[in-house]
Parts: C-alpha cells; sequence; structure tokens
C-alpha cells in the first residue's frame, strides 16, 4: 500500500516571508502577461508562458492557506496581497 505524504509547511517560514513569496509571484506574473502582450512571438510560446502565468498566480493564492492563521482569501489578488504585506511591516 502507497504511504501518502503529508504537505506539512515549514513552521520556521514566517507570515511576511510568505506575503513576500505571494508577492514576487503576482509582480512576476502580472510582468510577465504583459510582456507576452508586447512582443513578437510565435503563439504557442506565448500559450505556453501563458501557462507559467496562471501557475504562478494560483500558487500565490494557495499560500493562504499556509499562513499561520489560515485566510484563504489573502493573497487573491496583487492589491489584497500588497494590502496584507503592508500589515505585516514587509515594505518597511
Amino acid at each position: 500500500m502507497m504511504q501518502k505524504r503529508s504537505k506539512k509547511r515549514n513552521k520556521l517560514t514566517t507570515n511576511k516571508e510568505l506575503a513576500r513569496l505571494a508577492y514576487d509571484l503576482h509582480l512576476l506574473g502580472n510582468r510577465l502577461r504583459l510582456t507576452i502582450s508586447e512582443i513578437n512571438i510565435t503563439a504557442a510560446y506565448r500559450i505556453q508562458i501563458a501557462r507559467h502565468v496562471q501557475w504562478m498566480i494560483s500558487q500565490a493564492k494557495s499560500l493562504g492557506n499556509e499562513l499561520q492563521a489560515k485566510n484563504p482569501t489573502a493573497f487573491l489578488t496583487k492589491e489584497s496581497t500588497e494590502r496584507i504585506a503592508e500589515q505585516l511591516g514587509l515594505f518597511d
């Protein structure tokens, strides 16, 4: 019988670090989305990069479940992520 792997978060990772990661993922995703719309690349490559962007955004959103006080809606958008990051003192 196969053992199921647990997904345990490293308890040494702070909420501030999770907010930083979510913020960076949103920033990178938005920047890539803007760049692929402005440059001349093939549609197949554009689609491939767009899939990576979607993956990054979904990873950022899922980080809300890893906060010390779980908040699945914390990192849904770049703006909500910025608000949480400001509350945690990330931009100080």
